[in-house]
């Protein structure tokens, strides 16, 4: 499993990053899909042809150095783990400074993509629904291959188990009050006086699906989305800090649903959480097809976006603080806290 040349690569213009200089988290999300859609369409197209890998799960993102106008940012791809019809690839970016001819990493990610074939018996037209093909196993070579096929392994099987019992446990549609620790939190809670609102910050987004935004099957590209969710998440962060920020990590998101040519895809995000120098924004992807009934929409992705505030110097700054004001902000800043909390151990156990 040696690492494949970059597959994406571009030079980084001011049409791509904020007043600050600061290139979008989005932009580089999209150029990390594109990255992987490449090396894990490559690697089906080994055994299949006419065939294209979707993205249906971003497992981990994490930003670890800013990216800046005048840089060249590139992805490095290795499909980690394979499942009989899913492909996990991690992608690795860098950015160069060509004028100095530094290199530096400055985000690592891994998606999961399924193979899609088209629906006829011919797998040629693409008009018709497209379907899961078989994935082509991977050996990994050498011990960090290995460490990382077995892990990836094991998280999958884990994930698969949850979500089969999860799927047999009608006890999982909570309430509110079943939140274990919730009625304490609210108990404790005082209001800021100098806080904002989770509604001070909501941002919805518009855009129809272009040609330019689809593969093959008139299916929209995964970071085409997630570029979209980023733009709302920093409005929302914007929204409440009122100065320059940035994304610097994005939990696991799931697309359960295709995105398709003609749709109008609308992104909703606000602030559910605070920390004292961070947000964790909820955004959720929804689409409403020109096929179907104008009046409905269809949920496609939800994602959880941290956010940090910086000064004209790049440090962070603190973010003002969360004001509750329904039983629904309660309950997201609650679940907030504990994830929070939870990354905060693992960052630390990491260190030991």
């Amino acid at each position: 499993m040696s690492p494949s040349p970059p597959v994406v690569a571009r030079l980084l213009l001011p049409d791509d990053a904020n007043i600050a200089g600061n290139v979008h988290g989005g932009t580089i999300l999209k150029l990390m899909e594109e990255a992987g859609m490449i090396t894990a369409t490559r690697h089906m197209n080994k055994n299949e042809e006419n065939c294209i890998a979707a993205l249906i799960r971003f497992e981990t993102m994490a930003f670890l150095k800013p990216v800046f106008v005048g840089e060249v940012a590139s992805c490095q791809c290795n499909i980690i783990f394979t499942s009989n019809q899913s492909m996990l690839v991690e992608v690795v970016v860098s950015a160069e400074d060509i004028s100095k001819g530094k290199v530096r990493v400055t985000n690592v990610g891994q998606l999961w993509y399924v193979p899609m074939v088209p629906g006829d018996d011919q797998k040629k037209d693409w008009s018709k629904p497209p379907k899961v093909a078989q994935v082509p196993p991977i050996e990994p070579q050498g011990d960090d291959a290995v460490h990382k096929f077995e892990k990836a392994k094991a998280d999958y099987e884990t994930k698969k188990k949850k979500k089969q019992q999860e799927q047999g446990d009608s006890a999982n549609d909570a309430t509110v009050d079943e939140i274990d620790g919730l009625e304490e939190f609210k108990s404790q809670y005082v209001a800021p006086s100098d806080g904002r609102s989770p509604t001070e910050s909501e941002q919805v987004l518009c855009q129809m699906v272009l040609p330019g935004d689809c593969g093959k099957g008139s299916v929209a590209f995964g970071g085409f989305v997630m570029k979209l969710m980023d733009n709302a998440a920093g409005c929302s962060a914007f929204r409440h800090c009122r100065t320059n920020v940035v994304t610097v990590a994005i939990q696991s998101m799931d697309f359960t649903s295709w995105v398709t040519l003609g749709d109008l895809c609308t992104i909703r995000s606000k602030v559910v959480f605070a920390s004292s120098k961070s947000l964790e924004i909820e955004v959720v992807a929804s689409v409403t097809s020109i096929a179907g009934d104008k009046e409905s929409m269809t949920t496609v992705a939800k994602g959880l976006f941290n956010f940090v505030s910086i000064a004209s110097d790049n440090k962070v700054l603190p973010v003002p603080k969360l004001r509750l004001e329904t039983d629904e902000d309660m309950r997201n800043a609650y679940l907030g806290q504990q994830r929070y909390e939870a990354a905060k151990l693992a960052r630390m156990a990491g260190k030991k």
